[in-house]
């Protein structure tokens, strides 16, 4: 890579870091192309150059927030306390991430986008191309032995979808009700991957992970 390509980039990542930190720190309406120009150091034509629209800006901004809720991911997954309760254990983990800030910015970005059918279509595209990423780590934090079993990809698609929930509810739910419901939310998992039938629940496919 040439030096006036690395400058390039160095400035593009800028951008895509100045964008991330005004969505955590101020949330979605103010994270506008002009803010993150200001807060960049960069003129108009520097931004421009890189993101033409504020759709373009916001693609290369839910790209890094899931690169590092995915990397916050397999730092819990590395660390993951090795327990007779393999499940429960994969459970905690996975919502220690979503609890983060990243994601929440990231969820912060769905709220918006019920509103917003351009930034809809963003998300849209960009959460699926991550999904195969999203769910190979989700597979390294339960472990190859319980994703194996029969009705795995089920309770791996529920697990996902119960813990962008609980982190939705987090602001009007109390941290006992939050870990009360953790807890439970395990057992399910646990009697489903204890469950031995080969015809896994509607809904466990490879096809409707999301």
């Amino acid at each position: 890579m040439s030096k006036r390509d690395e400058q390039r980039e160095t400035t593009r990542r800028r951008i895509v870091d100045t964008a991330v930190e005004l969505l955590v720190s101020a949330g979605v309406a103010a994270t506008t192309s002009s803010a993150v120009q200001r807060k960049a150091g960069l003129s108009r034509g520097a931004l421009l150059h890189h993101f033409p629209t504020h759709e373009t800006l916001l693609a290369a901004t839910v790209r890094r927030l899931v690169e590092i809720n995915e990397e916050m991911a397999k730092r819990a997954a590395f660390s993951k306390a090795q327990t007779d309760d393999a499940a429960a254990a994969a459970i905690r983990t996975l919502r220690q991430v979503v609890e983060s800030p990243y994601f929440a910015a990231e969820l912060s970005l769905w709220a918006a986008a019920s509103t917003d059918p351009v930034l809809r279509e963003v998300l849209r595209h960009e959460e699926a191309a991550s999904r195969r990423d999203l769910y190979r780590v989700v597979d390294e934090v339960f472990g190859a032995e319980l994703a194996a079993r029969p009705r795995y990809p089920a309770a791996a698609s529920l697990t996902v979808v119960f813990l962008r929930g609980l982190a939705l509810s987090r602001t009007l739910a109390s941290e006992s009700r939050a870990d009360r419901l953790t807890e439970e939310w395990a057992g399910v998992v646990r009697a489903m991957l204890e469950d031995e039938s080969t015809d896994p629940p509607a809904g466990g496919s490879e096809e409707t992970r999301g």
